[in-house]
């Protein structure tokens, strides 16, 4: 799943909001490949989703980081130097 972090607190906890749902908890140490200290409102996170005593909760929590983006410099330089 995918969502935007709406709250973090420096207690090691946040929320993330989805289109049309209830905002869903994250801890901490449910952040994997991420720091949670890297983590800002508004960013773009993917998850998965566990019960928990208290309800849903985000596990596996990583920041989206445009890694998808096809404007990456590098496919620009390859098409120059076989144009050349």
């Amino acid at each position: 799943m995918k969502g935007i972090i709406k709250k973090l607190d420096e207690r090691g906890f946040g929320f993330i909001t989805l289109a049309g749902q209830k905002d869903i908890f994250f801890h901490a140490n449910d952040c994997t490949n991420s720091n949670f200290k890297d983590m800002k409102e508004g960013d773009s996170v993917s998850f998965e989703t566990a019960s928990s005593d208290k309800g849903p909760k985000a596990v596996n929590v990583v920041l989206d980081n445009g890694m998808d983006d096809e404007s990456a410099p590098e496919s620009d330089e390859t098409d120059e130097s076989e144009a050349a």
